[in-house]
């Protein structure tokens, strides 16, 4: 049995205790045999391999309940074409040298056979969310459908929980519910195609709440606010405010009450399935999301820090529904990066000083989410959270909050899977080593390639 000591390193074991100083960790096989205080390398006689980890920290791997584009299949729950299967292994090696080691796809509709396919092809534990209740392929088939397949259609809720599925999600999204997608995915086409000028996701944003509001309402129409938003992004003389309103509206409101419908649809099915329902948890959904959370269903609000909230108005509803029972979930999104809907940091840090995070996630933002680390390592400089706490929220909550998708994963003790992170504790981000079941696949920051 192959036989790997973490040498010295300082672990924070996921659990949110203090970090324990100087230990090694010995890995046999794929399971964690002991911690112990650090003691000469040259005791341990013939292992396999001692890693370096002295002045390094040593956290779980990392468990991701919010991803997509990670395996192969439809894109979203709004069934958008499958990427290439070279792009699915591109944002996996992305997650893992990341420091992620387990993802929840929530991508909706994607089959077991997919699943698998992908799991065969990648070291990333990939685990399986379904959307496909009647009201959310309905909506997705409205909103886009383009990567649905017979068998995509055929492979229900039921039998993807049946087949492994570990929970119910993406349910709602930004692309059925007014979110995200239709900003960065749906308007700026719709644009583009009419006049040629390729906006901004921002810009899109602006339309879309211009025309119908944070909250998705015909009736929140503002005439003023879409003429300064026409302005903005350079389609005055392009598009009139009639044509932003049929584009706007025309993308986001035919599918708009069946998504939302389907957020209950979807939590009464999660409830009889005996699995955990993520939601699209946003200002258009925040009322059916409260509802939702005084049953008895496990739900995890997704993205409660979705930048169609008002500050306020997104802790208070984080805070009502902790009381409630729900799990409250926050995403990197594109917060510190590329900044293409996400204006800053600041509904993310109200929201850890206000104590109402349980769990971190990244979302996808378009494909430029931030790593979760960058955000844990900037949130704790910035003094709002403690590095314990906040790597338990993105391990060891997250295994509990969800059973199934990480299972002997998520803490580092003994009889754990070795799932294993070795990171520079000044810049979280910035990983060196990876490990997966025992093996290491990632070094110096990069992956290895067998």
């Amino acid at each position: 049995m192959r036989t790997i000591v973490l040498h010295d390193g300082d672990l924070v074991d996921g659990t949110g205790t203090d970090p324990r100083r100087a230990v090694d960790i010995v890995v046999a096989g794929d399971t964690v045999r002991e911690i112990v205080p650090s003691r000469p390398a040259d005791a341990y006689g013939t292992v396999d391999e001692i890693v370096d980890a002295a002045g390094m920290l040593v956290i779980p791997g990392l468990i991701n309940n919010h991803t997509h584009g990670t395996a192969y299949g439809p894109l979203f729950p709004s069934g958008h074409e499958a990427l290439p299967h070279e792009q699915v292994l591109a944002n996996l090696d992305r997650h893992l040298v990341e420091g992620t080691t387990t993802v929840l796809c929530v991508d909706g509709f994607v089959t077991a056979e997919a699943l698998a396919r992908t799991g065969e092809a990648h070291p990333v534990n990939v685990r399986l969310a379904s959307c496909n209740t009647p009201a959310c392929l309905a909506a997705a088939t409205i909103a886009d459908g383009g990567g649905l397949t017979a068998a995509n259609r055929a492979f229900t809720a039921r039998d993807a929980v049946r087949a492994g599925a570990v929970a119910l999600g993406e349910i709602g999204a930004g692309h059925t519910l007014g979110g995200g997608g239709a900003s960065y995915m749906y308007i700026p086409a719709e644009v583009e195609r009419r006049t040629g000028v390729r906006i901004t996701p921002r810009q899109a944003n602006g339309l879309k709440v211009a025309v119908l509001g944070r909250h998705i309402s015909a009736s929140a129409f503002d005439r003023d606010a879409v003429e300064e938003a026409l302005a903005g992004a350079g389609l005055t003389g392009r598009l009139s405010v009639e044509d932003a309103r049929e584009i706007v509206s025309g993308i986001v409101l035919p599918a708009f009450d069946i998504a939302l419908r389907g957020l209950a649809e979807a939590a009464g099915q999660a409830r009889a399935a005996g699995v955990p329902v993520l939601v699209h948890n946003a200002a258009a959904s925040m009322t059916q999301v409260a509802s939702i959370a005084r049953t008895d269903v496990i739900l995890i609000a997704g993205h409660s820090n979705h930048s169609s909230f008002e500050l306020r108005e997104a802790v208070e509803h984080a805070g009502r529904l902790k009381e409630m029972g729900a799990i409250v979930d926050v995403s990197t999104l594109d917060t510190f990066g590329a900044q293409r809907l996400t204006t800053g940091p600041e509904l993310l840090y109200a929201m850890f000083s206000a104590g109402v995070v349980d769990t971190i996630s990244t979302d996808y933002a378009g494909g430029h989410h931030d790593p979760i680390l960058l955000a844990i390592d900037r949130s704790i400089k910035a003094g709002v959270v403690s590095l314990p706490a906040a790597v338990a929220m993105a391990t060891a909550n997250v295994a509990d909050a969800v059973p199934g998708v990480a299972p002997r994963r998520g803490r580092v003790a003994p009889g754990m899977i070795a799932d294993l992170v070795v990171t520079d504790p000044a810049e979280l981000h910035h990983v060196g080593t990876v490990m997966v079941g025992g093996e290491i696949v990632v070094r110096a920051g990069q992956r290895v390639v067998a």
